[in-house]
């Protein structure tokens, strides 16, 4: 009887130091690549003119992850953290074109610089550009 306990222990032992090492090393497995990767840049009109205000909608295209910054007084934006993979931008300011940027893919720590240019417009109309 003692020997059935102590077989029982050792592979109730085993499965748990199995289960301890697929928590700890297997999250990166389950949920991509672990690293993430940053978009940023600077949104001008067709003048040269910085815009702040514009809505930068980022979105992960595998994921449907979507992250939304806004440009600050100086035209910036910035969209840290994002899970590595194709992206699509998408920009939203009235009086201005929608501008659509497509075919970016990310990789582990990587800092991809998007500058955008919006045209005059009603926001309805869209440039797209892949």
């Amino acid at each position: 009887m003692v020997r059935g306990t102590v077989k029982s222990l050792r592979v109730f032992a085993r499965l748990a130091t199995t289960v301890v090492l697929l928590l700890a090393f297997g999250t990166s497995l389950i949920f991509g690549q672990g690293g993430t990767a940053t978009i940023s840049g600077v949104v001008r009109d067709t003048s040269g003119a910085l815009v702040p205000g514009v809505t930068i909608t980022v979105k992960h295209v595998d994921s449907g992850l979507i992250r939304t910054v806004m440009t600050s007084e100086t035209g910036n934006y910035s969209a840290p953290a994002l899970p590595v993979g194709p992206y699509e931008i998408t920009t939203t300011m009235p009086g201005f074109k929608q501008a659509v940027r497509l075919g970016i893919n990310l990789g582990v720590g990587q800092e991809a610089v998007i500058d955008l240019t919006l045209e005059v417009g009603a926001n309805a109309e869209q440039v797209t550009v892949s």
